[in-house]
């Protein structure tokens, strides 16, 4: 099992994201914006991190930011999922850290294989 951290400032998406990754037999944790991620990961300690771009206050950007220049954080997976689909917003997110960029709207199938892809990614990377 993975426990996974979503962040999202909506809480519609939240829902989903905890209600397919439970599905798929995950453990999740959420977080409503990237101000409270870093006591998320103290906390929670999870194995991945599925991360949106644009929230209020702290914003994706800078919350993978810090998440990357923590020693306790650096080497957990993010994945971003966000509405931000150009090609510049990929690349700048995978520059940053990031393992992997979904756009939303994401199909289920998708999600879980990425998710199954970052988890795979970061253990042998480690």
């Amino acid at each position: 099992m993975v426990r996974v951290l979503v962040v999202d400032d909506k809480s519609d998406i939240r829902l989903l994201l905890v209600a397919v990754l439970q599905r798929a037999g995950h453990e999740v944790v959420e977080a409503a914006d990237g101000t409270s991620v870093s006591s998320w990961v103290k906390d929670a300690n999870p194995d991945l991190i599925i991360l949106d771009l644009m929230m209020p206050g702290m914003d994706g950007w800078d919350t993978l930011a810090q998440l990357k220049s923590n020693p306790e954080s650096s080497q957990i997976p993010v994945i971003i999922s966000s509405a931000l689909s150009e090609d510049e917003d990929l690349e700048k997110a995978r520059s940053m850290g990031a393992v992997d960029y979904i756009s939303k709207p994401w199909a289920v199938d998708d999600l879980i294989e990425r998710v199954r892809w970052a988890t795979t990614f970061g253990e042998k990377s480690a």
